[in-house]
């Protein structure tokens, strides 16, 4: 009995296969990891669900039965994350801006919250040149209400 090579040769292309779909998933963004826990308990619950990218799953608002969502909402709802991790590009973004209004007249500007992204509420800041300064790029920079 002779076997053939093409079964080698296609375990070979398999295993590549498996490697470099491996190799290339791009990481979990840290807010849809911070849901992870509470959407597989939604599909477990009989909402359907579709996957938004390599092991990231989402509710499918196409195919929602209104009554099991209300339902899996009920028993899975301890498992939504109290805190949201800070996307930490913005807030990287947030501190340069920052930095920026203390060199521009501003010394007490304070950094952004590194838990929340925000700027601490009542700081006010109603100088469009240096808004625009700190914001280059933006040409319509709104002005906070002040109260």
């Amino acid at each position: 009995m002779r076997r053939s090579p093409a079964i080698p040769l296609l375990l070979v292309a398999l295993a590549l296969t498996g490697c470099t779909a491996e190799a290339a998933r791009a990481p979990i963004e840290p807010v849809d990891a911070a849901y992870a826990a509470h959407t597989e308990c939604l599909g477990k619950h009989g909402v359907e669900l579709k996957e938004k990218s390599a092991g990231v799953w989402v509710v499918d608002k196409g195919v929602i039965d209104h009554k099991a969502m209300l339902a899996a909402q009920e028993e899975c709802k301890s498992l939504l994350p109290t805190e949201l991790p800070v996307d930490q590009e913005a807030l990287k973004v947030g501190k340069q801006i920052s930095e920026c209004y203390r060199r521009n007249g501003y010394p007490d500007y304070p950094d952004p919250d590194p838990k929340t992204g925000e700027v601490p509420a009542g700081t006010d800041m109603n100088d469009s040149a240096v808004m625009r300064k700190c914001h280059p790029g933006t040409s319509d920079v709104s002005l906070p209400a002040s109260g």
